[in-house]
């Protein structure tokens, strides 16, 4: 599902886009999110068992033995269990050839280098190409696709793509520098809003980048919670619904939201100044 669309303007973006490196930060930021997700998780996991153990133990509910309804009989595990037996991932293996390097196997045609100069190629840009940017979200997996319409050819294919930790909303393209490359003259970026009650701001030049350049609002659940989707000066507490980028003052982005709240935000400081 396509959800949102925005034309990025054209010539501005780079012609040979530049490959993000993770940092030792960005390494610790990822495993000390994941870990908060994993905490998350085991008391959502632990709040589910107490429900079900209370459904459980039901006296109503007894004679229904619901703790083993789903268990599969003897008969069923022995044939499986036979049938896993005849079957061998690695049961034919004398056809297959060893070669210590590449440069042996006659199967692989040119060697790294060359790959690596046809991958540069492919990623580069033109000053005529036309780009455009979709939020697109397919078995819940929502993501940014970067797309390249070549008008020669006539064909238009995915260049690169973001992840997003929400389905998105509202898309909106802007020049202005942020994050990284903060004080350049102009950039080539998209500011993305979704269910979560923050915007994201993320460098179309940059490829395989795990995080975005800027984020507008506050990660602080706690202070989510308490607020719960009521207004707040300072930051949205619900799903971020529209974004209009201020061509003139290229500072400033609106956002709307379900908080019902409209917010100015001074992209420089990555701060809101008016809600």
């Amino acid at each position: 599902m396509i959800s949102a669309l925005a034309w990025v303007r054209k010539g501005v973006a780079a012609e040979r886009p530049t490959r993000h490196e993770m940092t030792e930060e960005e390494y610790a930021r990822l495993q000390s999110e994941a870990a908060a997700e994993i905490d998350d998780a085991k008391r959502e996991l632990k709040e589910k068992s107490m429900v079900d153990s209370e459904i459980l133990n039901d006296p109503a509910l007894k004679d229904f033995d619901l703790e083993h309804y789903d268990s599969p009989d003897d008969e069923a595990d022995a044939e499986a269990a036979e049938a896993a037996d005849g079957a061998h991932i690695f049961s034919n293996i004398k056809g297959l050839s060893f070669y210590n390097d590449d440069e042996e196997d006659p199967h692989l045609v040119g060697n790294g280098q060359d790959a690596d100069e046809d991958e540069a190629e492919e990623e580069r840009v033109f000053a005529t190409d036309n780009m455009l940017v979709m939020a697109k979200t397919e078995d819940d997996i929502s993501n940014i696709e970067v797309c390249v319409f070549e008008s020669e050819s006539d064909s238009l294919f995915v260049h690169h793509d973001f992840m997003l930790p929400a389905f998105p909303l509202a898309v909106e393209w802007l020049d202005f520098g942020v994050g990284r490359k903060a004080g350049q003259a102009r950039g080539n970026y998209v500011a993305v809003g979704t269910f979560e009650p923050r915007i994201e701001i993320w460098d179309l030049d940059t490829l395989d980048a795990a995080y975005p350049d800027l984020v507008l609002g506050t990660a602080d659940k706690k202070a989510l919670r308490r607020a719960r989707g009521q207004p707040h000066a300072d930051f949205h507490t619900d799903a971020v619904m529209g974004l209009s980028w201020n061509g003139n003052a290229r500072n400033l982005l609106a956002s709307s939201s379900a908080d019902t709240t409209v917010k100015l935000w001074d992209l420089a400081h990555g701060t809101c100044v008016q809600s």
